[in-house]
């Protein structure tokens, strides 16, 4: 279910930065919004041409209104423009006690315009920070709430601890203006200081930035990811949203937080597939799983085969499957998949990025990652790519050195923080084991023993695939 997250902000005409882009954050990232608007802006991409607050009475009004009605799982604040209104929004919050807050405290627009009334600083200070989860200023705006110069990654902590010493549960400053190579944010918490390493991006098209960092770690709160995880979450989101700024306008554009629904459409869900199968060179099973019901043939090779005996294998697996429209993804090596017209490429966590991977084979190829574990599943979200596959769920004997098993609470646990990223289970799987792989969740399963040492390796996959199909009916 979609949980509900309400911004409280200012709008955009232009569509960049406040109520607009809060919206199009939450959407993106998977949440309904609902928002309250506190002020009306007339600015496009060059500049705020003008501003006019909302009065308090129908701010309050507004939120009453959301807040009476809908289960709100978390808020965001943005332009709060007056005294007045920072005092109405904080006393109806502190009455309300939504679950996660997240208050952005904007004071001036992309452009250099102000969007906060000088007096209204010292009310985000004494009326908002005691209630926020989260607090997510600049750099700027660290310095004008906490009294003190924000330049390095030590002075943003410093200033960090301030702000949680004013009441703030916890502080995010937020690096693009720090003396760091990259853009690097320092998040304080009770538990002590963290920075989220970041690509210092050479962009243009910035507007809304700060608007869709904050929306979007709402909508990970309200989801019940815990603060780390919905902060690197969003901070990968908004590094997307960044890369694929718009061009609009005649100043700075906007980000985009449909960066990826809006480019060119790579595959659908069900063209990941539900069972794949693992094939090595020599061995035959590609032509195996094609014809007795794989959807994906992953070609492997751990060996110390040359280049060129791998995309031998790649070629032979694909003259087996694509006439029977199966795909096939290549293991690890993008430079193979490339050469021998795979369908995608399946990627380790010391292989090419998925970004790379999308550029050298393209939008439309089939692009998995692998995770061992919750911290390297949440790890993928947010990149360009279309599963995860996760294990080993059982354990496995198929590699010298596998990774510790990790049960179906784990892989419950893995699903969920994904969502909605289809999940392909491997590690010993067999077809009495689908029915409960899928029902904790999983997309689908990818075997390798099962079928390989298999006394009928064609009898096991038919086996494999009236079990996905069985548990794909009762769990669907």
């Amino acid at each position: 279910m979609r949980p509900t997250v309400l911004t409280v902000a200012g709008s955009d005409s232009s569509g960049g930065a406040g109520i607009q882009a809060d919206l199009k954050a939450i959407a993106a990232c998977g949440g309904h919004g609902a928002s309250v608007i506190t002020a009306l802006t007339a600015q496009n991409t060059t500049g705020v041409r003008a501003a006019e607050p909302v009065s308090a009475a129908m701010v309050r009004a507004q939120l009453d209104a959301v807040l009476d009605d809908l289960d709100v799982r978390a808020v965001k604040t943005g332009m709060l423009a007056t005294a007045e209104l920072v005092a109405t929004v904080a006393e109806r919050l502190a009455a309300r006690r939504p679950p996660s807050l997240v208050c952005d405290p904007v004071m001036v627009a992309k452009s250099g315009d102000a969007l906060l009334a000088p007096d209204a600083v010292d009310a985000v200070r004494e009326r908002m920070l005691p209630l926020a989860t989260l607090l997510t200023p600049n750099t700027e705006e660290a310095e004008a709430l906490a009294g003190r110069p924000v330049r390095t990654l030590q002075e943003a902590a410093e200033a960090g601890r301030a702000l949680r010493a004013r009441g703030a549960a916890a502080v995010l400053v937020k690096g693009g203006h720090l003396s760091t190579p990259g853009a690097d944010d320092v998040l304080v918490t009770a538990e002590g200081v963290r920075v989220f390493e970041g690509e210092r991006l050479d962009a243009r098209h910035t507007h809304g930035t700060g608007c869709t960092y904050a929306a979007a770690i709402a909508t990970f709160l309200a989801f019940g990811h815990p603060l780390p995880e919905a902060v690197g979450r969003a901070k990968r989101f908004l590094t997307e949203a960044i890369r694929h700024g718009l061009a609009v306008g005649r100043g700075i554009g906007p980000t985009d937080p449909f960066w990826d629904r809006g480019r060119p459409a790579r595959v659908g869900v069900e063209r990941v597939g539900r069972l794949h199968v693992l094939s090595h060179a020599g061995d035959g099973l590609a032509l195996v799983a094609a014809e007795e019901g794989a959807d994906v043939v992953q070609v492997r090779d751990k060996g110390a085969s040359t280049t060129a005996q791998r995309v031998a294998a790649a070629r032979e697996a694909l003259a087996a499957a694509r006439p029977r429209g199966v795909r096939v993804v290549v293991n690890d090596r993008v430079d193979v998949a490339a050469e021998a017209g795979a369908d995608g490429v399946h990627l380790g966590r010391h292989d090419l990025t998925p970004e790379t991977a999308r550029r050298i084979l393209g939008e439309h190829a089939l692009v998995g990652g692998t995770a061992n574990s919750l911290e390297e599943a949440v790890a993928w979200v947010g990149r360009p790519v279309d599963y995860l596959g996760v294990g080993p769920v059982f354990g496995t004997e198929t590699k010298a050195d596998p990774a510790p098993a990790l049960g179906l609470p784990a892989l419950a646990a893995i699903v969920r923080a994904v969502h909605p990223l289809p999940v392909i289970a491997i590690g010993n799987v067999t077809p009495e084991r689908v029915g409960e792989i899928l029902a904790a969740g999983a997309h689908g399963v990818a075997v390798s023993g099962a079928v390989a040492r298999a006394a009928d390796p064609r009898a096991a996959v038919r086996a494999l695939r009236r079990a996905v199909e069985a548990g794909r009916s009762l769990h669907a």
